[in-house]
């Protein structure tokens, strides 16, 4: 099975620029290269679809979605109007789903997205997965025994760049559930706009490049790397999990 992983899209309702960046622009530019993409099975989206929240962002990501007629799914992060996604909008061709079952892998799609204590209105760049959550995520993949996919918007594993301060908050607890579970395979993130994969004992942990903008662990915290915009392509098996990193191609 072949998917992208893509994220932080970061589009607005008017496509206006996001720190000078045309992240609708990019957006458009990774639905084109991967058109030319054979046997792509489903797209999951780790976050960060909108910057602003609003909710013509929504439809025109769904609509632009639509086009490439792949199952695509998208988790919540901590740019998106999470009142919008879950009320006000009906998409149309993508799914906003807590899990899925996609070519004999289930996938899991975690809300890490937490609230402004001084904002109700807003969200927090750090991420937080409940306790809640976290004990209904264990009890499903107790009780569901295919391999597993586990999709976050924030990190769960340090990068070893500034981005490790705003990643998940108790993520060792959370890595300590997921570990106890031998179908779990691959844990998928956005947030830190840096292409990573790493090995935590028995699982694998990778972020998407930004879809909108990149940044780079090397460069100082919010300056923008310039040309590292992109998406992932996994490749899964039974026995092996490749994951490419596919830069956008913009001119």
């Amino acid at each position: 099975m072949k998917i992208i992983h893509m994220s932080d899209l970061h589009l607005s309702a008017d496509g206006a620029l996001v720190w000078e960046e045309d992240c609708r622009r990019k957006f458009l530019t990774a639905i084109k290269q991967i058109k030319m993409m054979r046997d792509v099975d489903a797209i999951i989206v780790s976050g960060d679809i909108s910057n602003d929240g609003s909710l013509n962002s929504y439809y025109f990501a769904d609509r632009v979605f639509s086009e490439l007629s792949i199952p695509t799914y998208w988790c919540v992060g901590n740019h998106d109007n999470l009142s919008v996604m879950f009320t006000t909008f009906k998409p149309k061709f993508c799914h906003l789903s807590d899990q899925a079952l996609l070519g004999g892998w289930r996938f899991y799609f975690v809300n890490s997205v937490a609230r402004d204590n001084d904002d109700p209105n807003s969200n927090r760049s750090k991420g937080i997965v409940t306790m809640n959550v976290r004990n209904e995520l264990d009890g499903l993949l107790s009780k569901n025994p295919e391999p597993s996919i586990v999709v976050l918007h924030h990190p769960s594993l340090e990068i070893g760049g500034w981005q490790d301060n705003k990643i998940l908050k108790d993520r060792e607890t959370f890595r300590e559930m997921l570990c106890c579970h031998k179908n779990v395979k691959l844990v998928l993130s956005g947030h830190v706009h840096t292409f990573f994969v790493k090995r935590d004992k028995n699982i694998l942990y990778s972020t998407a490049s930004g879809i909108g903008f990149a940044f780079s662990t090397k460069l100082p915290k919010y300056e923008i790397k310039q040309g590292q915009e992109g998406f992932s392509c996994i490749s899964l098996n039974k026995k092996d999990i490749f994951i490419e990193n596919i830069l956008l191609e913009v001119k």
